[in-house]
């Protein structure tokens, strides 16, 4: 009799186990079909740009952002013009603007680079590039005369004479992926009016008319090392903008390494997901009037259920609904990036404002901030170690933070636990599902919210488990707001860009 009581009394056990392993898996499988659909995006947008003959690489010139680290290298005053920038020369010395290099540019197919500036009195023009951060720089001082009639300059960089600090001749650039520099020289108070910037080629671009699925010029293998990878040299000499299919069955990070490395080679790729077809047109994300209008009408419905809010009375689904929402729009909606969409943001500071107002209103689960024993601070910590081991087994040197950026995360940390324990489990509590359905679905959210990061999301829902639980016997936030930021910034220091690709979510990921 002992052993089928036994048995019984394990199957609710292996049942979460169970449901557990399906989430972990479909958070990989999301991410994979994220990522896919990402690259498959960026392929057909290149693709459209290069039949239509228009440039891959482009800098418009207009605000103080769109410049390394946003502002002049030198002697020189900045200011924004409706039209561009408009740079005055204090003492007449060379100063120098950066192009930033959001990923490799491809000078050896694509050498025009193309100026629209003007100045107000006669100036020099030179160059200067650094393929990676541990090559040599070269530049090359002369590369044109800027005049006071021309706004147009198209600049040969083939056809420079190029060399590293100490005099040492220099290759004319190839694949540039850490700095592109302009280097200028104009008389003491004269103003220089800049424009755009623009890499361009004069041989047309081969592509074939259709790309299915079943096109490639290159096929990537799953056993091979993408750190290891090399193109035959007569691929290198061959292409400029291959058609390259990723591993079968890769994983979301795998395939952003398998990018990374091709485009070290062809920044041009057209880098493809095995077995997808290119669409004929390219893609397009949501416009900017639909992404505000949604935000409208969530912000309107959330304003409608706090006046509808009486003490006493909790729409756990309701609320629930209304705080993730927010988040996940930002987040999993891919609305993070290098230009995040500010409805994304509205959305997002919303939720949280809404949620906070109605857990100070009618707190549904009563819950504290700090620690009342040595258990309730020592048990949230349980995740660390395995942070460590994983750290041990496959990561590297531990790398140094700012303290700035370790107490900014400890915030963040703080605001995250609360959401997702206070806010969001609070109110799961409430609608009657059995316990381990509240950790799944409180965990899930949790993972969501580091969409596309699948390695990332996988970690999350494992730690997140083990955090609500504790919330669950003991709920006090700032020991597990302390361990969750321990646990992050060990894997940010020594486990990214190996089993971890980065930290990042949403369209960051993608960088």
């Amino acid at each position: 009799m002992s052993a089928p009581r036994a048995t019984f009394r394990l199957l609710p056990v292996a049942g979460f186990l169970a449901a557990v392993a399906v989430l972990l898996w479909c958070m990989a499988a999301l991410s994979g079909w994220i990522t896919r659909g990402q690259l498959i995006h960026q392929a057909s947008q290149n693709v459209a740009t290069l039949r239509g003959d228009g440039p891959l690489w482009q800098w418009p010139l207009r605000r103080p952002s769109d410049l390394v680290a946003s502002r002049v290298f030198g002697a020189a005053d900045m200011k924004v013009k409706p039209n561009g920038l408009l740079i005055t020369s204090r003492d007449g010395t060379p100063f120098e603007i950066g192009l930033p290099l959001a990923g490799p540019v491809d000078l050896m197919h694509w050498p025009l680079l193309r100026l629209d500036l003007r100045s107000s009195r006669e100036g020099a023009l030179g160059l200067s590039y650094q393929p990676l951060e541990s090559a040599a720089a070269c530049s090359a001082e002369h590369a044109a005369v800027v005049s006071t009639t021309t706004a147009q300059l198209s600049i040969d960089v083939r056809n420079l004479t190029w060399r590293t600090v100490d005099g040492a001749p220099c290759e004319a650039p190839e694949v540039v992926a850490y700095m592109l520099r302009l280097r200028l020289a104009i008389p003491t108070g004269a103003t220089l009016a800049v424009h755009s910037a623009a890499l361009a080629s004069l041989d047309p671009s081969l592509l074939p008319p259709t790309i299915d699925r079943q096109i490639a010029d290159i096929r990537l293998l799953g056993s091979e090392s993408s750190s290891s990878w090399t193109p035959q040299p007569q691929q290198l000499e061959r292409y400029r903008t291959p058609v390259v299919r990723l591993p079968e069955d890769a994983s979301s990070e795998s395939m952003l390494l398998w990018r990374d490395r091709v485009r070290h080679y062809w920044p041009a790729a057209i880098i493809l997901p095995s077995g997808q077809a290119l669409p004929a047109h390219a893609s397009s994300h949501m416009p900017t009037w639909l992404d505000a209008g949604v935000c409208a009408l969530y912000l309107a419905w959330l304003i409608w259920l706090a006046i509808r809010q009486r003490p006493g009375v909790v729409r756990p689904w309701t609320e629930v609904a209304a705080i993730a929402f927010g988040p996940l729009w930002l987040i999993a909606g891919l609305r993070w990036g290098p230009e995040p969409s500010f409805p994304g943001i509205a959305a997002f500071l919303a939720a949280l404002v809404y949620g906070g107002q109605s857990e100070w209103r009618r707190r549904p689960v009563e819950w504290g901030w700090w620690g009342r024993s040595w258990s309730e601070w020592i048990y949230p910590l349980v995740p660390l170690p395995v942070a460590a081991a994983l750290t041990w087994a496959d990561g590297h040197q531990l790398l140094h933070l700012d303290v700035r950026h370790i107490l900014g995360y400890l915030g963040w940390a703080l605001l995250q636990q609360c959401a997702m324990l206070a806010l969001v489990m609070g109110r799961l509590e409430r609608t009657g599902l059995p316990r381990p359905a509240i950790l799944l679905v409180t965990a899930g959210l949790f993972g969501l919210l580091h969409t596309p990061n699948g390695a990332l999301m996988q970690l999350c829902v494992a730690a997140e488990l083990w955090w609500a639980w504790r919330f669950m016997h003991s709920p006090r936030l700032v020991p597990i707001a302390l361990a969750h930021a321990a646990s992050a910034l060990l894997v940010e220091s020594g486990l990214t860009g190996h089993l971890l690709r980065s930290l990042e979510v949403s369209a960051r990921f993608f960088q």
